[in-house]
């Protein structure tokens, strides 16, 4: 039980870290207070809580504590060894580095802290000087060279600067990308129209955002009319506002054309959001990069490359040839009379009505769907490669399969890991697959070659009964079973093989399959 008449030390040292907490609390609610009341949230303020802490730290352990005072008093929790001011500078630092970081990202402190991190070694040695002159001038006892508590501190600091130089190499590489995270975040917007631009016809177009949506759509107009929607996140309107009058839409004349960008949209808490709506005379050309954000294209009769790096294209009703690069989102063409070119990376690609060639070059997950295009359609990735010629029917192809219909032309399929499924081929059709069933139908007699090497699958091939054709088949480890029963064809079904060659009707195409570990069927219709 506690003695009554015990009192707690009273000295200049105890008293001032008793008023360390009251301080911090004090602190805490005026951060609080502004955040709600001025453009700056919470996460910009907080480090002013370090600061506190480690002024309250390094003017505590300056003080003496060799004189208890108070009548009665309790100095148990006094110890007469000097405590160090390292800690408290450590937290001082450490809280004026994060209040920079949040106000001027342009320093880089991370990138400071990098390359000037052996200034904490400094530190350490100037403040454990003090710490021995103080000692040796009041006659405490000398501060131990690092304490546990020092320690935690040191690796806190470290993680900490880490981190910021983390978040500030990722912010250069990813502007687009939005750090405020308060739980008191809110969006505003608001919304500003520009002045319009005459432009002449064959124009290009330039329009550039590094967060927001583009939307661009020709009408019977000969200017450049555009409505800037300004989005932002804060904790409330008034530093929202702040955040969103620093940007500003601009249009500009270029050697070609025209350009439309909105300026100074990065700042501490990311990027502010610009969607541009766009109305563009027909008769020009478009260039279209949006950082974060999704690119619609509608009815422009010149060119039109499109980027996204994060968000979905869509282009429909074009008068010419179409270049997208995505790097996630999906894609989506419709009705351009001109080729289409997609590269990088993304989810869903849907082409319809194309009247030229079509190329898709990357890592698409899909599904991939290709309808009606009047020219070639090629494919490439790092497990696929097709061309496909005068597609009248349609391409799907997924994670696990390629299905193609009605081609007037050829086909050429390379893949692995796919089953394949191809109906009415009129050209010559060359597969080479792995580890996947293949079955080709045909609802007329073949007038092309058929070349199917296939690992580790079966092939099913159905032809009308009135087909002719010459075929050499084998597979391994596998048989060979036929509905064609004329006497030139030989079937020869082994233990370990199965075997057919010869011809069915008068004079037809070659076919060639070879497989191993799967059936070989040769179906007939009627």
């Amino acid at each position: 039980m506690a003695d009554p008449q015990r009192r707690r030390c009273t000295c200049l040292s105890c008293r001032l870290r008793g008023m360390t907490g009251p301080l911090l609390l004090i602190t805490l609610g005026a951060i609080f207070l502004a955040s709600f009341n001025t453009r700056y949230g919470f996460f910009d303020l907080w480090p002013i809580l370090l600061i506190v802490a480690g002024i309250m730290h390094v003017v505590a352990r300056l003080v003496s504590t060799v004189i208890h005072t108070g009548e009665n008093s309790d100095a148990s929790n006094c110890s007469n060894r000097r405590g160090s001011i390292f800690g408290g500078l450590l937290l001082l630092v450490l809280g004026v580095l994060l209040l920079l970081s949040r106000f001027d990202p342009s320093l880089r402190i991370g990138h400071l802290a990098w390359r000037y991190w052996p200034v904490l070694i400094i530190l350490w040695g100037v403040a454990k000087l003090i710490d021995n002159l103080a000692a040796r001038r009041t006659g405490e006892g000398r501060p131990s060279i690092l304490s546990g508590g020092e320690v935690a501190l040191v690796i806190l600091t470290v993680f900490v600067l880490s981190a910021v130089g983390l978040k500030e190499c990722i912010q250069g590489r990813y502007p687009e990308i939005e750090w405020n995270m308060s739980p008191f975040q809110q969006h505003y917007s608001e919304t500003e129209e520009l002045a319009p631009k005459p432009v002449p016809a064959g124009a290009r177009i330039t329009i550039n955002t590094g967060r927001g949506n583009i939307t661009v759509h020709a009408g019977d107009v000969k200017q450049l009319r555009a409505t800037v929607n300004k989005s932002a996140s804060a904790s409330n309107e008034a530093a929202a506002q702040e955040r969103m009058k620093g940007v500003s839409a601009v249009i500009e004349q270029t050697s070609d054309g025209f350009s439309l960008h909105p300026v100074n949209q990065n700042d501490s808490d990311g990027q502010v959001a610009a969607d541009l709506d766009v109305e563009v005379p027909k008769n020009v050309s478009l260039t279209a990069s949006s950082g974060n954000g999704d690119i619609t294209v509608s009815g422009i009769a010149g060119s039109a490359d499109a980027n996204a790096r994060s968000g979905n294209i869509e282009i429909h009703d074009m008068g010419s040839s179409v270049s997208a690069e995505a790097q996630k989102g999906d894609v989506r063409i419709t009705n351009v009379s001109g080729d289409v070119r997609i590269t990088g990376r993304g989810n869903e690609i849907e082409l319809t009505g194309i009247s030229g060639d079509v190329t898709i070059d990357g890592e698409f997950f899909g599904p991939i769907r290709v309808r009606n295009v009047t020219k070639t359609t090629h494919y490439v990735s790092s497990r696929d490669n097709l061309t496909l010629v005068h597609m009248t029917g349609r391409m799907e192809l997924d994670s696990g399969s390629i299905d193609i219909s009605d081609l007037a032309g050829f086909a050429k399929i390379t893949t692995h890991n796919k089953n394949i499924e191809a109906e009415n081929v009129a050209g010559r059709l060359d597969i080479n697959d792995s580890h996947g069933d293949i079955k080709i139908r045909d609802s007329k007699p073949p007038q092309e070659e058929l070349n199917i090497t296939n690992t580790s699958g079966l092939v099913d091939l159905t032809l009308p009964s009135d087909s002719a054709f010459e075929i050499a088949a084998e597979t391994r480890s596998g048989d060979i079973q036929s509905d064609f029963d004329e006497a030139s064809l030989k079937i020869a079904n082994a233990a370990d093989a199965g075997r057919a060659s010869g011809k069915v009707g008068a004079k037809g195409p070659k076919i060639s399959i070879v497989t191993s570990y799967g059936t070989i069927y040769l179906r007939k219709t009627s």
